[in-house]
C-alpha cells in the first residue's frame, strides 16, 4: 500500500493526528536535506512535502517564493529531486510528497514523471494549479501507479465542486481555511469547523489544514476538527535563518517538535 495512505490509516486507527512538514527541495543544500528529514521523522512528523522550485509560484507567499528562487539559483531540478528521493528511500519509509506547479511536471513528461516518481519512492503529488478536469489522464495514471494526488479546496469551494475534487483526491484533502497565499495569519473559528463537517459528509478522505498554521495553538485548535495540519512557511523560514548552523537538522527538529502537541 502507498506509504501516505498507510500512515493516514494508522493515525485514524490510533486516534492520532497528522503533522505534515513542508521543506523546499535542496534547501539549504542537498547535503543537509537527508539529515533534516530524518530528524523530522524522529520527532513524529507524519509526512514531508518536498517543494519543487518554480519561477512563478503563484500560491506561495514571500518566504517560500524566496526559497524557490534560491533553489533554482543552485540548479535544483525535478530530476535531481527524484534522484535524492531514491537515495533517501534506502533509509526511511516516511511518506514523501512533491509539491509544486504543473508546468514543471508536464515539461518532464506526464508518463515519465509518474513512472520515475513511483520508481524513486515518491508517494504522491500536490500540484497547486492542476484542477482535476485539466488533465484527467494524469490522475488516472497516478492511481494506476499507486501515487496519491492531493488536491486543494478552500472556504469558497461550492459543494458540487467539492464532490469533483474529492473524487480525484487521495491521501488527504488539503483544505485552505481562508483564501490567499502561504504565510497568511490564520483565522480559525466556527466557519472552519462547519466546513470540515460538510466535507466529512461528502467523503471519508482525511482532511489536513494548511496555509496559516504557525503555532502549537493553531495545531491544537485545527486538529480538533481536522485529521491533521500542514506547516510550511515557518519551517522554511527557520531552515533559511539557521542554514549555517552545524546542528541544523537537530535544531529544525526541535523547532518543529515545539509545534506538535
Amino acid at each position: 500500500m502507498n506509504r501516505l495512505k498507510q500512515r493516514m490509516e494508522q493515525l485514524k486507527k490510533q486516534g492520532g493526528k497528522a503533522f505534515v512538514a513542508y521543506i523546499m527541495a535542496g534547501e539549504p543544500s542537498w547535503e543537509a536535506v537527508p539529515g533534516i528529514i530524518f530528524a523530522l521523522e524522529r520527532v513524529g512528523v507524519s509526512a514531508v512535502e518536498l517543494g519543487v522550485p518554480f519561477s512563478d509560484p503563484i500560491a506561495d507567499g514571500p518566504v517560500i517564493q524566496a526559497a524557490a528562487k534560491r533553489a533554482l539559483a543552485r540548479g535544483v531540478t525535478l530530476a535531481d529531486i527524484f534522484q535524492h528521493v531514491e537515495a533517501l528511500r534506502k533509509h526511511t519509509d516516511l511518506p514523501l510528497l512533491l509539491m509544486g506547479y504543473w508546468n514543471v511536471f508536464l515539461q518532464y513528461g506526464r508518463e515519465r514523471c509518474l513512472e520515475t516518481a513511483r520508481s524513486a519512492g515518491v508517494d504522491g503529488f500536490i500540484i497547486a494549479d492542476l484542477p482535476p478536469e485539466a488533465d484527467p489522464d494524469f490522475f488516472a495514471l497516478a492511481g494506476k501507479q499507486d501515487l496519491c494526488t492531493v488536491l486543494l479546496a478552500s472556504e469558497l469551494t461550492p459543494e458540487d465542486r467539492l464532490r469533483r475534487i474529492l473524487a480525484s483526491t487521495s491521501g488527504f484533502l488539503y483544505y485552505v481555511p481562508q483564501t490567499g497565499i502561504t504565510g497568511l495569519e490564520l483565522k480559525a473559528g466556527e466557519a472552519v469547523e462547519s466546513r470540515i463537517h460538510l466535507i466529512r459528509s461528502l467523503s471519508e478522505t482525511p482532511i489536513c489544514i494548511g496555509i496559516g498554521v504557525k503555532t502549537r495553538d493553531d495545531v491544537q485548535t485545527l486538529t480538533r476538527y481536522a485529521d491533521g495540519v500542514i506547516v510550511g512557511t515557518r519551517i522554511v523560514e527557520f531552515i533559511h535563518q539557521h542554514a549555517g548552523e552545524p546542528d541544523l537538522p537537530q535544531a529544525t527538529a526541535r523547532f518543529v517538535a515545539g509545534l506538535i502537541p
